[in-house]
């Protein structure tokens, strides 16, 4: 497996690593995996979250073509935030 260092942290940065190692109780090579491992994830999750949007806009465009005439939902949702009727 490859091996990395890093130089210069800021002890600010080193010590809530420290900190957060000590909680989990894992050393501080340990948290920092941890620490890529969820970059890693979250990068898939966005990645993730670009295509369904992308997926979203399409099928919105298809609909909007397919139903040209359809009312703005703004000034409804505004009349009924504004309505003092409580829902029922």
């Amino acid at each position: 497996m490859p091996n990395i260092t890093v130089r210069n942290i800021p002890e600010a940065d080193y010590s809530v690593l420290r900190r957060d190692a000590k909680r989990h109780g894992r050393s501080l090579n340990a948290e920092f995996l941890a620490m890529l491992a969820d970059k890693k994830e979250m990068a898939h999750r966005r990645a993730g979250a670009a295509r369904a949007m992308k997926r979203i806009d399409k099928l919105w465009k298809r609909i909007g073509h397919k139903y040209p005439n359809q009312p703005d939902s703004t000034a409804l949702i505004r009349e009924d935030r504004d309505n003092d009727q409580p829902y029922r």
